[in-house]
């Protein structure tokens, strides 16, 4: 299956229900507390996008795709929301793959790395790569949190790491970044929370490999 919809592959892993599925389905999406959004490891990621499935949450289930997934699919988080609520009127059980178990990553190289998911006895492989990007986050005057960033197709000619003599230190030296503040005219450190470049791991494609 080449270029699979997000949503049709999630919904081709639901087999029939057996007896704890079926008591998912009746009881719909689970409300109990988050597990933290997180998509520092490939692990994070998978256990976010499923938790967004459990959830039935389309907006931090768009936070786990990559840039690239969403370009091919034409995806916007509008585009997202609109698509999910479709699938889930016409799927009600949808939520119940969002309880596989999410094993070891297997890591290909330092940007890409695969997660093999057992849905229920349905293989499902989760294809993810890593992510560059810069991220400011401030408070403006009124309380309200601020926070911008933008994509980097990579950390070099941004960021320089000289080697130091001697010692097992590296000094790290950062080129000069426009952030946008919106809502604050002016940029106090005072009013900086985090500065940072980070590197994120997203969905880029799922598939279910052939018996």
């Amino acid at each position: 299956m080449r270029g699979p919809c997000l949503f049709a592959l999630l919904l081709l892993a639901v087999p029939q229900a057996g007896c704890c599925s079926l008591a998912r389905l009746f009881c719909g999406p689970d409300r109990t507390p988050w597990v933290p959004v997180s998509f520092e490891t490939p692990e994070h990621t998978v256990r976010t996008l499923l938790e967004a499935l459990r959830r039935d949450d389309p907006e931090v289930l768009y936070q786990c795709l990559a840039q690239e997934y969403c370009r091919q699919k034409g995806l916007d988080s509008v585009a997202v929301t609109v698509a999910w609520q479709q699938i889930r009127q016409e799927n009600p059980g949808l939520h119940v793959a969002g309880y596989a178990t999410v094993p070891a990553a297997t890591r290909l190289d330092d940007d890409h790395a695969v997660v093999r998911l057992d849905v229920e006895g349905q293989a499902l492989e989760v294809s993810l790569v890593r992510e560059s990007r810069w991220r400011v986050r401030y408070r403006r005057d009124d309380g309200t949190a601020g926070d911008q960033g933008e994509p980097l197709a990579t950390f070099a000619g941004q960021l320089d790491l000289q080697p130091l003599d001697g010692v097992d230190k590296s000094k790290l030296v950062a080129r000069p970044v426009t952030v946008p503040h919106f809502g604050l005219e002016q940029l106090p450190l005072a009013k900086l929370e985090l500065f940072a470049f980070e590197r994120l791991w997203k969905v880029r494609a799922l598939v279910m490999p052939q018996p």
